[in-house]
């Protein structure tokens, strides 16, 4: 797979022209230095290729940073400002560039009238490749397009990722750390100050099963009144990436107590159906009686027994080789479908032991039940009548699904149809 960066100064258009390429708006676009803090990663669907968007350079202080930037690509769209001109920022990238001896296409943005760069100097920066366009007024942006798909004309074929694994929680869990820790690099910006981490950042790397690839996300913040662009951004870009993963790890700080917004986020895993496992983070810093009382006695307890649990610390590496074997786990659990004739069966069992109640005019009866999809496992009961059939033990039926079909701590759905007269 082609992996191209774009590379350029603070608030030349890289998000915008990143998000237009990629057809949706996956990073945040302000006018707002600083705004992308992270290297960005996101696979395009008209091409074998991904974009890697980057944080703006500002100074030469910012060497190492831009290294890596070009070191992640194959390619370069290196953008500059018409409208503002050549910089000293702007040649000291190009050289940088010069030096990689990388393909590289400049790209001059904010051409929206031949003023903007009729006597424009960038042909300094000698660059053999050059388009002027308005990402704006999205004009000439099927050139970056044909000019990436020459470039992954070679490239080499690379397989999809076994699993998509999120992280989520709230602001400064250790989702970063962790990503870092899983990743064996430095991936993700690691700091104390909320919101550190804006956009959904990904990696992907060789394990022996295959490709994995995991998002770091953006904290999610209990809610108010009036949200700032970025955090609102930040919460839509989160609930996406948990909607197209494959499993999600849900960091708590169990150093401290268990606040609203953790609940709202295991409400959304639940919602949302996707596998999987709380992770609580800092375990190192609880003694012993800690650790007791909060498996045991926290307000936090009945919670916990929705989900698998394990007791992690990021920053120690505690338990941290046991987490993509778990998410291997909970994804083939999430896809196990179970034959209809054992499923049958079990129902069969469940019912003996605790029949569907009576109700006025006469019994419930379960005639059959099948399972019609996985990810989540979902399962429809047939009645021979639906309407009043009490919560409660349409509640017991689901957990008794998961106790004897081994799919305990698992989300599933549950539907029950009675006959078209009821």
């Amino acid at each position: 797979m082609l992996k191209v960066a774009l590379v350029g100064r603070p608030n030349v258009g890289k998000s915008s022209l990143f998000n237009v390429l990629l057809g949706y708006r996956r990073t945040i676009v302000l006018d707002e230095p600083g705004t992308t803090l992270d290297l960005i990663q996101e696979k395009v669907d008209w091409a074998n290729l991904a974009l890697i968007d980057s944080q703006g350079i500002y100074s030469e202080g910012d060497t190492k940073v831009l290294h890596q930037i070009i070191e992640a690509a194959d390619v370069c769209l290196f953008m500059v400002d018409a409208i503002a001109g050549m910089t000293p920022f702007d040649e000291w990238i190009s050289r940088i560039l010069h030096i990689s001896k990388k393909p590289v296409l400049l790209v001059i943005n904010k051409c929206e009238s031949k003023k903007a760069y009729e006597d424009s100097e960038f042909s300094k920066l000698k660059f053999d490749e050059v388009i002027t366009v308005s990402v704006s007024h999205r004009t000439n942006i099927n050139f970056i397009k044909e000019w990436c798909l020459a470039k992954a004309g070679s490239s080499v074929e690379q397989a999809e990722p076994v699993i998509k694994l999120t992280l989520v929680g709230r602001p400064n869990t250790g989702k970063s750390t962790l990503m870092n820790r899983l990743c064996k690099k430095e991936v993700s910006r690691v700091s104390p100050v909320a919101l550190t981490t804006r956009d959904p950042v990904s990696h992907e790397f060789e394990t022996e099963d295959g490709l994995v690839r995991i998002v770091d996300t953006a904290g999610m913040r209990r809610p108010r009144a009036k949200k700032g662009s970025i955090e609102t951004f930040s919460i839509q870009a989160t609930t996406r990436a948990i909607r197209e993963s494959d499993v999600v790890f849900l960091l708590i700080n169990c150093s401290e107590q268990i606040t609203d917004q953790d609940m709202r986020l295991l409400s959304l895993l639940e919602r949302e159906g996707r596998p999987a496992a709380v992770l609580l983070n800092f375990w190192d810093l609880l003694s012993s009686t800690e650790k007791k009382e909060y498996i045991e006695n926290s307000d936090f307890r009945n919670y916990l027994s929705h989900f698998v649990t394990q007791p992690i610390s990021g920053k120690t590496g505690l338990k941290i080789e046991e987490l993509l074997p778990l998410a291997k786990k909970l994804v083939k659990q999430a896809n196990k479908r179970i034959k209809t004739s054992k499923l049958n069966e079990v129902v069969e069992k469940i019912i003996q032991r605790n029949p569907p109640p009576n109700a006025g005019r006469g019994n419930f009866n379960i005639l059959y039940a099948s399972q019609v999809r996985v990810d989540p496992p979902t399962f429809v009961f047939f009645m021979n009548r639906k309407r009043n059939l009490p919560e409660s033990y349409q509640k017991y039926i689901g957990g008794a699904l998961r106790e004897n079909l081994g799919l305990k701590k698992q989300t599933i759905r549950v539907f029950f149809r009675g006959n078209e007269r009821d």
